[in-house]
């Protein structure tokens, strides 16, 4: 009984603040108006004036599981909302599955043609390295050091034919990637308009 009467004292002085409940490392517990200094391995539980749980006591990896799974409910709410604006504006950006396929190819045949300039810039640079290679070759074969200005250029040329490769591979997988969302759009937009 003599246990029992400190923490109801203190439970009773306590009756018109929030009060803080948890155990310690020896598994003694502890009531207090404050939250302990330090995190406590077996969580913190908060009590209303009337000393019932308003939130329990949970550990570390408790709140973290418990935070992980609101921040995937969030990102699952978010999704949803984002598929119901992408859905809305389809439906109301086109009033024919004609006109949303119009409207999509043109978008494709602008990437198209950013990448056939890509191909023509390669082209070029590759006429331009063939055209280097032959003054170096003709160097070599007269036993001549190359012009510093041919070593140069070479350098250069290279560094441009690696960055347009980049490039070109990232505008690929643009337009596949814009391939793939047209194919899904067109197909959303049948679900939608019952076709």
């Amino acid at each position: 009984m003599k246990r029992l009467a400190g923490p109801l004292l203190l439970l009773c002085s306590l009756a018109h603040a929030d009060v803080y409940k948890w155990l310690d490392e020896t598994g003694k517990t502890h009531y207090s108006d404050a939250p302990p200094l330090q995190n406590q391995s077996r969580g913190v539980a908060e009590l209303s004036r009337q000393g019932t749980v308003r939130k329990p006591a949970e550990s570390e990896a408790q709140r973290q599981s418990r935070e992980a799974s609101a921040a995937a409910a969030r990102q699952l709410q978010q999704k949803q909302q984002e598929a119901a604006r992408h859905d809305q504006a389809l439906v109301q950006s086109y009033s024919t599955l004609a006109d949303l396929q119009a409207d999509r190819a043109k978008q494709l045949a602008v990437l198209q043609s950013a990448y056939h300039a890509q191909e023509l810039r390669a082209q070029g640079l590759a006429i331009q390295q063939r055209d280097l290679q032959k003054d170096l070759a003709l160097s070599q074969k007269l036993r001549q050091t190359p012009p510093a200005n041919t070593l140069h250029n070479q350098q250069v040329l290279q560094r441009e034919q690696k960055d347009l490769q980049t490039q070109m591979a990232a505008k690929h997988a643009e337009i596949e990637a814009f391939k793939l969302k047209m194919q899904q759009d067109l197909q959303r937009y049948r679900q939608l308009r019952g076709q």
